[in-house]
């Protein structure tokens, strides 16, 4: 099994099924023909739901009750900087799989798949295999345009089981995902001091923006901020950085810095919106609004993508909160924004969903008796990421995430160990049989 398996998923990593907004790049036909190659390497011919240029490769098979849908998402990040060997060609090494996307997600695609060939039974019921294309940019065209969809055809899945996970882990509780833009105008002046150009690099165990916590983990962003606060004669200057897409944690960035002295020092030019703008930071990093379900993770913000366009400062920052609409965070938002930042124009964009499915479920449980009787201790846990599981969970359907082991998500040297993605092949084949009775 595992010489398909790497196979298998180098293919698709080497299919460059990159998402980026930024640089005007997603998913282009080569990538969805790979998939669908693997599709058919373990006996699928699947049918594509297009919207918006993404799409969905699924498969439908059985009838009826229960539903159980087994899905994951072929599309992945930039591969960003500081790669140790080019990232979109695999490199096997040490029992594991390295390359953009090989955990995140295309590992659950082949395990999957590996599970579907190994026989699924099928004593009643439907079943759904998913693969959707633009689930790091959102997935309102890829696992959206799908439910609604089959909700639209009467077949809403019973059971989702969402291969956007990992660890081997049953993952029942995610956060609701939101954003905020933030711009406002350049504003220079001139003033005497002292110019010069500090780095600040992030120290987070995670390259994912939702797995920071702040406290442990340190954002060059928010340590640029208290400088600039323990500092009223610092202003910036300019800044530059390693920025991705607004959820990927920038590595660094640059901030040429003026310390202002009245009585010496050449005349200098500085961007008072700048500076206030990253000032303002040390408060929306911390907001504070009452949770609409329990997480362990609470409210995270980060300011992960800075640019300057036009004169005008754009700053992309990251939200995840235990919320079920922005009502509560928009309020909190404009608060700050009105005292700190009266001239800037803001734009939050309303969470799509959450994953929320009770211990009990029967989900839970099976996947629990599943991972058992492969030896596994069963660890129920809630992850700090979001997936496509939130479009469903709002609407009822028990959800959980679940994925292979691996490491460096969205950052340099991604992998996935190989042996797991078969441990999850076996998981999926026998956790769907045991719904679909």
């Amino acid at each position: 099994m595992e010489s398909s398996i790497v196979k298998n998923l180098s293919s698709l990593i080497s299919a460059r099924c990159v998402n980026d907004p930024l640089n005007n790049v997603s998913p282009d036909d080569q990538c969805v023909s790979r998939v669908r190659e693997v599709m058919n390497y373990y006996g699928i011919e699947p049918k594509i739901l297009e919207r918006n240029g993404f799409k969905t490769l699924y498969h439908i098979e059985g009838s009826g009750k229960p539903v159980v849908m087994l899905m994951a998402h072929y599309d992945v990040v930039p591969a960003g900087p500081n790669w140790e060997t080019d990232p979109f060609t695999p490199v096997v090494r040490d029992g594991k799989v390295f390359g953009r996307g090989a955990l995140d997600d295309l590992a659950n695609v082949v395990a999957i798949l590996e599970g579907y060939g190994r026989g699924i039974d099928i004593d009643q019921g439907t079943l759904i295999i998913a693969f959707t294309g633009d689930e790091e940019i959102g997935g309102r065209n890829g696992a959206l345009a799908l439910k609604e969809k089959l909700f639209s055809e009467g077949i809403a899945p019973t059971y989702l089981v969402n291969g956007d996970g990992s660890g081997l882990a049953i993952i029942n509780r995610r956060r609701n995902v939101f954003s905020l833009k933030v711009e406002i105008g350049s504003r220079t002046t001139k003033i005497r001091g002292r110019a010069n150009r500090k780095l600040y690099r992030l120290n987070s165990r995670s390259y994912h923006s939702a797995y920071f916590i702040g406290g442990a983990d340190i954002h060059p962003f928010i340590s640029l901020a208290r400088d600039l606060i323990e500092n009223p004669n610092l202003y910036v200057k300019e800044i530059t950085g390693q920025f991705v897409k607004s959820n990927v944690l920038p590595q660094e960035i640059a901030a040429i810095l003026v310390d202002e002295d009245g009585n010496s020092g050449e005349e200098i030019e500085i961007d008072e919106s700048l500076t206030n703008l990253v000032k303002a930071l040390m408060p929306l990093t911390r907001l504070s609004v009452e949770h609409d379900f329990p997480s362990i993770y609470g409210i995270t913000v980060n300011p992960n993508v800075y640019r300057k366009e036009n004169d005008i400062h754009i700053l992309e920052i990251d939200i995840r909160a235990p919320l079920k609409t922005s009502k509560k965070l928009e309020e909190s938002i404009e608060k700050i924004i009105g005292e700190y930042l009266p001239d800037a124009r803001i734009k939050v964009s309303s969470g799509i969903g959450y994953l929320d499915t009770d211990r009990g479920s029967k989900i839970v449980q099976v996947s629990s008796e599943v991972l058992r009787k492969l030896g596994i201790k069963p660890h129920i846990v809630e992850r700090a990421g979001a997936s496509d599981s939130r479009f469903y969970s709002p609407h009822g359907v028990e959800s959980i995430d679940f994925g292979p082991i691996g490491g460096n998500v969205h950052g340099p040297n991604e992998y996935v160990d190989i042996r797991s993605i078969g441990i999850a092949a076996r998981f999926y084949r026998d956790v769907a049989s045991k719904l679909l009775v």
